[in-house]
């Protein structure tokens, strides 16, 4: 499938304000969105990170860096999953 391209106009005067170049508020607003979609659960990672033209680690290092939870777990989840862990032989 053929990527679909999105175009939008941009006044030099933002440009000048945020001090970026077009290639690098391409890359911030392709963040930014990605971001905000995975925040809102309406992306996966892995598309998040697609969409921000990233791979799925490094992603997850910008969304650590900007102190949003990567794996949103509640109680029960983790009271299970460290039963699983707890669980595992000993390998001594």
């Amino acid at each position: 499938m053929a990527p679909e391209t999105i175009t939008i106009e941009i006044s030099p005067d933002i440009l000048a304000a945020l001090k970026l170049g077009i290639t690098d508020l391409s890359r911030n607003i392709r963040l930014i969105a990605a971001i905000a979609y995975f925040e809102e659960k309406k992306l996966s990672l892995g598309k998040a990170a697609q969409l921000a033209g990233m791979n799925r680690l490094a992603f997850m290092d910008t969304l650590a860096e900007r102190g949003i939870v990567v794996f949103d777990y509640d109680e029960s989840m983790l009271a299970h999953e460290l039963e699983g862990i707890t669980a595992l032989p000993d390998p001594a």
